[in-house]
């Protein structure tokens, strides 16, 4: 059993040209689909946190479950591929994009998901900076490897707007 957004990109307006990536925790997967339903791609993704699995509401703990949208988009890799050590590279990877909450999930569950990124400090360096870099639970954020998230920076065009569904299990 998961629990998930209880509303969906239609509610905030869906349109061509927008694309919706649903995370599942439970089957540590990302999948982009697009405004026809249409399957573009699967990847590998967590959306598990350090503290345990089946729990979203303490601090460092699973990516609260329900719809986002992406905001701020870090795109480090296009600045630099082939950057010396640094610590929030060796963090947060290729690209790193900002979850804006669309169901207010920090008044329910006292903390929202943050960011989709790559990266991971259990990586090491250059490890963490590798296209397909092990992916390892974060303090609330949904991680994918570096190279799939290019596949979630393609979709990220001026007037459009991707939304995130997160999944966890129950």
């Amino acid at each position: 059993m998961y629990v998930g957004p209880k509303k969906t990109p239609r509610d905030f307006g869906f349109k061509a040209g927008d694309y919706h990536i649903v995370v599942n925790d439970g089957t540590e997967t990302a999948k982009a689909y697009d405004i026809l339903g249409r399957l573009l791609w699967e990847v590998p993704a967590l959306a598990r946190g350090q503290y345990g699995d089946f729990e979203y509401k303490l601090p460092l703990s699973d990516t609260p479950p329900g719809l986002y949208q992406i905001g701020a988009i870090y795109r480090d890799y296009l600045a630099n591929h082939s950057p010396a050590y640094d610590r929030t590279l060796l963090a947060y990877g290729w690209f790193s994009f900002d979850l804006v909450e669309l169901e207010q999930q920090e008044i329910r569950y006292g903390r929202s998901g943050t960011m989709i990124h790559g990266g991971g400090s259990a990586c090491g360096w250059p490890g963490a900076w590798a296209p397909y870099q092990p992916l390892y639970p974060t303090h609330g954020c949904v991680r994918m490897r570096n190279a799939d998230l290019a596949r979630v920076e393609a979709l990220c065009k001026p007037f459009n707007t991707v939304y995130v569904s997160v999944y966890q299990e129950a």
